[in-house]
């Protein structure tokens, strides 16, 4: 073990955008897609979220949209969830708070022999693009996964792009973004679950080097555990409370525009030029997905060639729909 550890404390964490297409090779792999399609695009982690066609258009000039659950006796907005407060948000703590009161207010209990169903819709550039702009064909890729709640087992389609639509049943204790009995167990106040996750994840090359290192860090593993859907509700609560503290992450000024669905977007930016948002449902404040957006040109060299990324290139775009409770793996609500 402690060989080991020497090992990965000499090799350093991979960029924030180097898991991306790692993912996508793997995916392009499994469908018989050759590995050695050129491509320099990174990914960051497993993905998973929901429902029907995605556009990758920015609502100009849009201002944040309001709770709107009608007025009251008053003339006053009322909040459609009567824990959070009404009318415009603030700023990406304001947004983030309402979320954690979302999340605290949905029921979600099931039994270790049910199953958490979790449905993904993802666009990305293909494998291969070597230059990204706001105009770049995106690929669909939709992922429906099943997560037993006892964490033994994972069953999951993968369609389009890179899918061929069959259902897989893996065996065996996920790991602990993926456990429900594992993530019900986390500490729920956040300077103490962001002390967990360092503890957990943050070993040999992974340990941050400084603040900024660590902030994206905690960011990128609180993304994941959103994404995944497998947290009960007081653990999303908490990771929402976990991402309100981390330095850089801001409210994007305009709505995003997922094909006439509104989300508000809060993020930080990773590399200099990645702004790798969460999506917010303005009414609910239940998570929507997330995207990774360039918001300057970014260009860089490796083996395999140069990769060029022009300002307001779309990197990553996926939606999500609420996790359910079913009772076996391939059912959907």
């Amino acid at each position: 073990m402690n060989e080991l550890e020497r090992m990965c404390a000499e090799v350093p964490p991979p960029a924030s955008t180097a898991v991306i297409e790692g993912r996508r090779r793997l995916l392009a792999a499994a469908q018989g897609v050759p590995a050695t399609t050129p491509s320099r695009r990174p990914f960051r982690l497993p993905r998973a979220g929901v429902v029907g066609a995605l556009a990758v258009a920015i609502a100009a000039g849009v201002t944040i949209a309001q709770n709107v659950g009608g007025t009251d006796g008053h003339g006053h907005p009322r909040p459609v969830i009567p824990i959070i407060p009404a009318g415009p948000v603030a700023n990406a703590e304001d947004v983030l708070k309402r979320a954690a009161s979302a999340a605290d207010s949905r029921p979600f209990a099931p039994r270790p022999d049910q199953w958490i169903y979790v449905e993904s819709h993802q666009r990305f550039p293909a494998i291969g693009t070597r230059v990204n702009t706001p105009k770049t064909p995106l690929v669909k890729f939709v992922e429906r996964t099943w997560w037993r709640a006892d964490g033994t087992q994972i069953a999951r389609t993968q369609e389009g792009q890179y899918g061929d639509g069959k259902l897989r049943i893996e065996n065996g204790n996920q790991l602990w973004k993926h456990n429900y009995p594992l993530l019900a167990a986390l500490p729920t106040d956040p300077a103490a679950l962001d002390a967990w996750v360092a503890s957990h994840e943050f070993i040999g090359g992974m340990k941050p080097k400084n603040a900024e290192e660590r902030a994206a860090a905690l960011y990128g593993q609180y993304c994941a555990i959103l994404r995944n859907g497998v947290a009960p509700p007081k653990v999303v609560a908490a990771v929402y409370r976990a991402i309100a503290r981390i330095s850089g992450v801001t409210l994007r000024k305009n709505t995003v525009d997922l094909e006439g669905r509104p989300a508000i977007a809060v993020g930080r930016v990773e590399e200099g030029y990645l702004f790798v948002e969460i999506l917010i449902d303005p009414k609910t404040y239940a998570y929507l997905g997330e995207r990774d957006i360039a918001v300057k040109d970014h260009a860089s060299t490796a083996l395999d060639g140069r990769s060029t990324i022009k300002k307001g290139a779309i990197l990553n775009l996926e939606t999500h729909a609420t996790p359910t409770i079913v009772d076996r793996p391939g059912q959907r609500p």
